[in-house]
């Protein structure tokens, strides 16, 4: 009769614990693994909801643009600053400063003098944390770029940006500190398009209205 031991090669037994499972060094690998995959993810992931965000942040500025577009060729009463209650304006812009990058104003020209007034202001909108208005620009009739860039003030031409709606044209108007009366009754349009661009770590999306009252966003650095 033969006899058969259920015993492996090196004469352990072949259900035995032993060979199976782990080893410190397998575990501590698989770990390293999941944890390098873990944070690429959590990266990644970062870098995607900035960009929504900053995108969704640039198409609110767009959607300001339009409202004082709509507000500027329609009727809308306005009560600020030492104005009457149901003053209507017959312009309203939005205004851009280099001393304010985490927020900008829409405005109602309530004394028609084609120009933002500190008593004027219809709305305050403000930029969320981490965010910021890194640069605007006006190109004027003749084809020349004014800009004023945060990360460079001291070649910066411009100290603010404004853009302007009057009734009953949809048609936009730009002032700046280097043209401050452009946007008066009767004045010739100095400038042809205005720019803002808004910033999130190394991120841009861009706002360009042009001269007509054409409003567009600009892709990721544009």
């Amino acid at each position: 009769m033969w006899i058969f031991s259920q015993c492996s090669r090196s004469g352990s037994p072949l259900n035995s614990p032993r060979g199976k499972g782990f080893t410190l060094i397998e575990l501590l690998v698989v770990i390293s693994i999941m944890l390098i995959l873990t944070s690429v993810f959590l990266l990644r992931q970062s870098r995607f909801n900035s960009s929504t965000l900053l995108r969704s942040l640039a198409y609110s500025v767009g959607l300001s643009v339009r409202q004082a577009q709509v507000y500027g060729t329609s009727i809308r009463e306005s009560a600020t600053g030492a104005f009457d209650a149901g003053t209507a304006a017959k312009a309203y812009g939005l205004y851009f400063s280099s001393g304010s990058t985490n927020s900008y104003s829409l405005f109602a020209d309530l004394n028609n003098n084609g120009a933002y007034d500190a008593n004027e202001v219809v709305q305050a909108f403000t930029i969320n944390q981490g965010y910021a208005l890194s640069k605007f620009c006006g190109t004027t009739t003749l084809g020349v770029t004014q800009c004023w860039i945060a990360s460079d003030p001291g070649n910066s031409t411009l100290t603010y940006l404004t853009i302007l709606f009057k009734r009953p044209n949809p048609d936009s108007c730009f002032a700046t500190n280097l043209n401050t009366a452009v946007c008066q009754t009767g004045a010739t349009p100095a400038y042809s398009s205005g720019y803002v661009q808004l910033q999130s770590g190394s991120d841009t999306r861009s706002v360009t209205v042009t001269l007509t009252g054409q409003i567009s966003v600009g892709a990721q650095g544009t």
